[in-house]
């Protein structure tokens, strides 16, 4: 499982909320040899879903978001320096003098006015000499992230993958690899499966709230980050790196069926699958959306805990990430036919 090499692959796309796009017809050429043209498609709003298993029993909507947080330009003062304001949940203390690249190219460095660590107070120096001159480079709507590397760390048996935008790419990563794991095995499908790589997650939860509504799943599942207990500087989460796929109890948009738990935690007892329960008392992911869909959905979340979130240094274990897999397989094989 190629995780940092998948990693690397995305974070070549600048991809902020509502502009998602250019990564995903990557993520479509990656999955392409897979799952047929026809059974993928983008939506209106944008979200990219891919089908397997088309009319075997009830559908199941398992969903990654493919945006990340980010900044758009608002306003360029006549020096020619660039205001922004948030796509997202930013947090200015990780931004002072990190590289923003804009979707259309072109290279900033993030600063402060007077040194106010606050998204009102802060600029990008786009090198350009005055107003005139920084408006041609960059037309005022343009979005843009943080530019960072990705690396491994850590001891050969748990290695950790540190990148920005983990959240949410690395569950993008994840489903890429479930995908290809069932059409490699050729596992024989009980459910309509639709893999959905949604937007504007980071803005709402948007993109899963529109295609759950189109997809109308009988079950629902978001694979997402979450935060992590186990540094001196961190909440007293539940959560740990290297302890196992974390199976989302509840989190601040929702708490999670009990039935959905209960049939993820047998299937990876059953399948010897390492995992961990995730207890989140803020933040939200994608199943807080699709949960509350017309008459309601059997929804869960399967997490990857994950260290630093929303800086551009996250980190998380590639063993975690590999039990992700295993167990987002072992469940579509298990197959989802509880409840009514």
């Amino acid at each position: 499982m190629e995780f940092t090499n998948i990693m690397k692959k995305l974070n070549e796309f600048v991809s902020p909320s509502a502009n998602e796009k250019q990564l995903l017809c990557c993520v479509k050429e990656m999955i392409s040899p897979y799952i047929p043209e026809e059974d993928i498609k983008f939506d209106t709003l944008g979200n990219l879903i891919a089908v397997m298993g088309k009319g075997c029993g009830k559908k199941v909507m398992i969903s990654a978001h493919a945006d990340t947080i980010g900044v758009i330009a608002h306003n360029i003062d006549e020096k020619g320096f660039v205001k922004v304001s948030a796509l997202g949940g930013l947090n200015p203390k990780t931004l002072s003098g990190r590289q923003i690249r804009f979707t259309n190219g072109v290279n900033g460095l993030m600063n402060f006015e007077e040194g106010i660590l606050e998204i009102g107070k802060a600029y990008v120096d786009i090198g350009a000499k005055n107003r005139d001159e920084a408006i041609k480079i960059l037309p005022l709507g343009t979005a843009g992230s943080v530019v960072g590397e990705v690396f491994e760390m850590g001891a050969d048996e748990d290695k950790r993958i540190v990148s920005p935008f983990l959240d949410d790419r690395i569950a993008v990563a994840i489903q890429i690899e479930a995908i290809k794991k069932l059409s490699e095995e050729k596992t024989e499908l009980k459910n309509e499966i639709y893999f959905v790589f949604s937007v504007q997650e980071e803005l709402g939860i948007r993109g899963a709230r529109t295609a759950a509504y189109g997809i109308d799943p009988d079950y629902g599942i978001a694979i997402d980050v979450t935060g992590t207990g186990d540094t001196p500087k961190n909440d007293a989460l539940n959560m740990k790196l290297g302890e196992g796929a974390a199976i989302k109890i509840k989190d601040q948009s929702v708490v999670c069926h009990k039935d959905m738990v209960d049939f993820l935690v047998d299937t990876a007892e059953k399948y010897g699958i390492k995992y961990q329960y995730d207890i989140l008392p803020y933040g939200g992911t994608d199943a807080g959306a699709i949960h509350t869909t017309k008459c309601g959905v059997y929804s869960g979340g399967i997490s990857i805990a994950t260290r630093y979130i929303h800086t551009p240094t996250e980190s998380a274990s590639i063993n975690d990430c590999k039990n992700c897999v295993e167990l987002i397989c072992a469940s579509i094989k298990e197959g989802f036919t509880f409840g009514n």
